[in-house]
């Protein structure tokens, strides 16, 4: 049976790229540089805000330098924590699964390469943190994703053992940390991976977290 599941954040509960493509943007500027279409920050996004600014720079065709990446990391840091996530929403049927997991008694857990009080700043906005039992984002001394330990980390604080926890992610990196976290893992099709859901080697792909039970039945059978 399973006790508790854990989520990745931006592209599987939360639709955040308006917000981050908007903040990019204002920092890309403050460096005199265009903008990056949304479409392509999409894809962007999942592995921190220091390896967006990499990646929005080399999709302009700029070298990587190491001070305009850190000034352009800072900027939109200070940027989206400005926002106050005002463009980002919640993917339908999110909230439907967070209370069909919490009236089955399965304990949430958040883990995300956002920023921890970035994390925690957007699902206080999204108003679904009465729903998470633990959360993990980056922080000082853990390493990202596909590093397994951020995830163990919000098993840990629910008290939940890997054999009796699901991860939910939307990307290859997803499924890479819950193998190296010794977890099943259920990928949402509709994120901001660049590769076909369907072909990550995840143990199920849903178009909606609305499909999560059925896709998974360990979850209703406690």
């Amino acid at each position: 049976m399973t006790a508790a599941v854990v989520f990745d954040l931006d592209g599987t509960l939360a639709d955040t790229a308006a917000d981050i493509a908007a903040s990019l943007n204002a920092a890309l500027a403050t460096l005199d540089l265009p903008d990056v279409e949304a479409t392509a920050v999409r894809l962007m996004i999942g592995h921190g805000p220091t390896v967006l600014a990499e990646r929005a720079m080399r999709h302009l065709g700029l070298a990587t330098e190491r001070h305009h990446v850190e000034h352009l990391t800072d900027a939109f840091m200070e940027h989206y924590g400005a926002s106050g996530n005002r463009l980002s929403s919640l993917f339908a049927g999110v909230n439907d699964c967070l209370e069909e997991l919490t009236a089955a008694n399965v304990a949430i857990g958040v883990c995300s390469n956002k920023p921890h009080d970035a994390c925690r700043g957007l699902l206080v906005d999204l108003g679904i943190v009465k729903y998470v039992g633990a959360l993990q984002g980056s922080a000082a001394g853990l390493p990202k994703k596909p590093d397994p330990t951020m995830l163990l980390e919000v098993l840990r604080l629910l008290d939940v053992p890997a054999e009796r926890a699901l991860y939910v992610g939307d990307s290859r990196t997803d499924v890479q940390t819950a193998r190296a976290a010794g977890l099943p893992v259920v990928l949402v099709s509709y994120g901001y991976s660049d590769e076909p859901a369907d072909e990550l080697g995840a143990d199920s792909v849903v178009t909606s977290l609305r499909m999560l039970s059925s896709a998974w039945p360990s979850l209703m059978t406690r």
